[in-house]
């Protein structure tokens, strides 16, 4: 072989050399499964985008969880802020009271957690630290139910307030124990099998707690391979009844547990709080509806920029255009949209004058605002007197205020209001 083919091969097998990458992004390389990016039509309908663009988790977990699993990581001792760099959470994270961010980042956390506390049982631990109302109403929907039973329903009604990754169902029954499964919407390695352990056993735990009684699951079941030693297991469960390898993680209470009372029974503020957690929004089912959630949020609080929005979801704003991008549709096109409907609903409600509209939807001034009104009203193809804002009132607002009292026309008095 001579000196130019030699090299040419040599180039070529250096090609295929793996990269050096950091413990980190290892860590998410090989523990997150990521979904095949989506593209939503104008039919409503979802196809698969098969290109290299960027793809989006189904799944989201609260910030609630992510709050809770770093408090207990400080109090084992290791150093919670550089957790959560190292996982890229963003600083709002830490106070938000109501926000969601991808489960994949929760599984890296549950990783990184892991390692930092060099404890292949951090899972069993960190449940063994929980204490009821860190997980906010979630806990109190649980304490205030009237048996262990009702508990646990209520858990799996209102599951999605933590994660809609997770899934509590009853797996069988019969008259002697109740067999509950706890499955995961989206795989994800190492994280996921911590998560399964914390999560099975808070439940087992919390049962203990909430009856005062020694309630112990009759039986145990992960879908995860079995450890080097079980001791740490029967020990957290109570039961040498812990088996690996399983089709789907179970735990089993025996029926007459199941119907203990509540130490924190109380009927009439369980109704109060299942109607209210009734009433809060489903969680999104993808990131493009987290994604419209996010900006209405962002538009309401005056600050509808791409930095803000990508920094809520916790991704630089180049990495936000992309995923727009895999769903058809540009940052442009969705501010334009989301301001249009606020803009209807407000004006729809009178109250709000065309100064603090304007600044509400991220304009410079109202004169900026009053263009973009007469374009959505150009946009508009539905007969006139179903329009939310007929074409001569929109003419008169974009004029001035002059003009608004000029008119005296069905819906002028929103028109005035609004140029006021």
């Amino acid at each position: 072989m001579n000196r130019c083919a030699r090299a040419d091969r040599n180039r070529r097998v250096g090609d295929r050399l793996p990269t050096a990458r950091s413990p980190a992004d290892q860590t998410w390389r090989a523990s997150s499964t990521a979904a095949p990016p989506v593209r939503h039509t104008s039919h409503g309908h979802q196809e698969v985008v098969t290109t290299g663009a960027v793809a989006a988790s189904p799944a989201y977990d609260s910030v609630v969880a992510a709050r809770f699993l770093l408090s207990a990581v400080a109090a084992g001792g290791a150093d919670a802020r550089q957790l959560a760099r190292d996982a890229q959470l963003p600083s709002w994270t830490f106070t938000a009271e109501q926000a969601i961010i991808p489960s994949r980042t929760c599984r890296l956390l549950w990783e990184l957690a892991e390692r930092a506390l060099e404890d292949p049982h951090a899972a069993l631990s960190i449940a063994g630290r929980y204490r009821v109302g860190q997980l906010d109403l979630f806990d109190y929907l649980f304490t205030t139910a009237a048996t262990l039973r009702q508990g646990l329903q209520a858990t799996a009604a209102f599951l999605h307030l933590l994660s809609t990754n997770g899934r509590l169902r009853i797996e069988a029954e019969t008259d002697q124990q109740t067999t509950y499964s706890y499955r995961h919407v989206e795989p994800g390695g190492r994280g996921e099998q911590l998560c399964d352990q914390f999560c099975v056993a808070l439940y087992c735990l919390r049962a203990r707690v909430a009856t005062g009684q020694p309630v112990v699951a009759a039986h145990v079941a992960f879908s995860q391979p079995p450890p080097r030693s079980y001791h740490v297991f029967t020990e957290t469960f109570g039961t040498r009844r812990v088996d690996f390898g399983a089709p789907v993680t179970t735990f089993a209470f025996r029926a007459r547990d199941l119907d203990l009372p509540l130490l924190g029974a109380d009927p009439v503020l369980a109704r109060i709080l299942t109607r209210y957690a009734e009433t809060l929004p489903a969680s999104p089912t993808n990131w493009y509806e987290h994604f419209q959630r996010l900006l209405a949020q962002v538009i309401k609080d005056g600050s509808p920029s791409l930095t803000v929005l990508a920094r809520r979801l916790a991704v630089s704003p180049r990495t936000l255009q992309r995923q727009l991008a895999v769903h058809g549709t540009t940052w442009r096109a969705e501010l334009d949209t989301a301001r249009q409907r606020r803009a209807r609903q407000d004006l729809d409600s009178g109250t709000v004058g065309m100064a603090s509209l304007a600044r509400r939807l991220g304009y410079a001034d109202p004169r900026s605002a009053r263009r973009s009104l007469r374009r959505w009203d150009l946009r508009r193809s539905e007969p006139a007197e179903d329009q939310w804002l007929s074409a001569e009132m929109r003419e008169r607002l974009c004029q001035g205020p002059d003009a608004v009292q000029a008119g005296r026309t069905p819906g002028g008095e929103i028109v005035a209001a609004a140029a006021r």
